[in-house]
């Protein structure tokens, strides 16, 4: 029986005592596995928080913060502002406040003034920022120095930072105003002579990202530039937060999961498949499907109105699901391909002519070849040039429209 079964088991009983031997199992754990096996225990949100209070110690703090949003959410709404204070305030800045912006107002209000100037000051710095933009993902948690003090100096500065900050690895150097003046990587520090000042030594060429700029083009630019953390900056150079390359993987799951929702037709939502309601799963996939069904019911009205012809031709209908099945194909073809290219910023609704021309010169390409392969089988098999022409015409016309529609 696996840890979590076991939990699940006392979680049915209503008992969310655990033995010693399940308590040093799950501290013996990562907190990502740990928060993993709370998820599947099948707890609810006040069970989970008492499993975590027993644990104790700051890996019940990563755990929880390891934990799916909604279920943060549920555990915060479910369970008394005191008992929850240690797990919010151990989040890292972005994630609390995109935890309390979730939660409902009361528990908002509960919790806040419990919660040490400090971090309130981070949380309404961060709030103001608009969601899917660099500000919103940022922490303000980031190592940073004066660049007049010497290497011993800057050493024994970061001993007494590295506690409280997401990553050393990068240093930041900046004046009395905030401005940014450079950085300076870890590596450099260490290896650098004690009594050199930071400003020889610091890179001033420094890449940075505005807080207005999206969280997409962020994540491209630290792709491209493979940083472990970029800056954030205000209009005057000014220092905010950083973004580190780990919140970057969330955005591009998140973007990446969106994608893909909208190549396979359902319209994107956030949470995950089982945390989806099914109204609200059902409305998702139905419209897209239901405007499907109203294009296919067009196809369906325009083979009645010509059913004159097809009693003529019988042979006719037999090339029907090709020529439609091959339309559909090449539409997610060129969808997926423009979907795809979005993403990645290769291409931009600005280039609506120049994807429009090489697309329109595609449908045509491959129409033509798949046409004249129709054709000749079509021909070779049953002698009949008519036949061949019009399947081989239907097609062209078909992947035409379908190849520039999909794009």
């Amino acid at each position: 029986m696996t840890l979590a079964l076991e939990i699940a088991r006392l979680a049915d009983c209503s008992d969310a005592q655990l033995s010693r031997e399940q308590l040093d199992a799950l501290r013996s754990l990562h907190p990502s596995d740990i928060a993993e096996t709370l998820d599947e225990s099948g707890c609810s949100p006040s069970q989970i928080v008492e499993i975590l209070v027993q644990i104790g110690n700051h890996r019940s703090s990563d755990a929880f913060a390891q934990l799916d949003i909604e279920t943060q959410q549920a555990c915060l709404e479910a369970t008394n502002a005191q008992t929850m204070l240690r797990f919010v305030e151990n989040m890292e800045p972005d994630d609390r406040v995109d935890l309390l912006k979730a939660v409902d107002d009361d528990v908002r209000e509960a919790i806040m003034p419990l919660i040490a100037q400090a971090e309130r000051n981070d949380i309404r710095r961060l709030w103001k920022y608009e969601e899917g933009t660099a500000g919103a993902v940022m922490t303000t948690e980031y190592a940073v120095l004066p660049q007049h003090i010497t290497v011993s100096e800057a050493l024994e500065q970061m001993r007494l930072q590295a506690p409280n900050k997401e990553t050393i690895y990068t240093i930041h150097i900046t004046d009395g105003q905030r401005h940014l003046l450079g950085i300076l990587s870890l590596r450099d520090l260490i290896m650098s002579k004690p009594r050199i000042t930071l400003d020889t030594i610091m890179q001033t060429r420094v890449i940075s990202v505005p807080h207005e700029m999206a969280e997409e083009e962020v994540a491209a630019v630290i792709a491209k530039y493979d940083l472990l953390a970029v800056p954030v900056v205000d209009a005057e150079n000014r220092l905010l937060g950083i973004i580190t390359v780990d919140d970057v993987i969330d955005i591009i799951e998140a973007e990446s999961t969106e994608d893909f929702q909208r190549i396979s037709a359902v319209v994107p939502f956030e949470e995950g498949y089982f945390r989806r309601s099914l109204p609200r799963l059902f409305w998702n996939r139905f419209l897209w499907l239901a405007l499907l069904l109203f294009t296919s019911l067009l196809s369906t009205t325009i083979m009645e109105m010509n059913s004159g012809v097809l009693h003529q031709m019988v042979a006719l209908a037999f090339f029907i699901p090709m020529v439609t099945g091959t339309c559909g194909n090449a539409g997610t073809q060129s969808a997926t391909m423009m979907v795809r290219s979005l993403a990645l910023g290769e291409v931009d609704p600005g280039d609506f002519l120049r994807v429009f021309r090489r697309e329109l010169f595609m449908g045509l390409a491959l129409g033509v070849t798949l046409g004249l392969m129709a054709y000749f089988r079509v021909y070779l098999q049953d002698r009949n040039v008519l036949l061949g022409w019009t399947v081989g015409a239907a097609l062209l016309a078909t992947l035409l429209t379908a190849n520039l529609t999909g794009a």
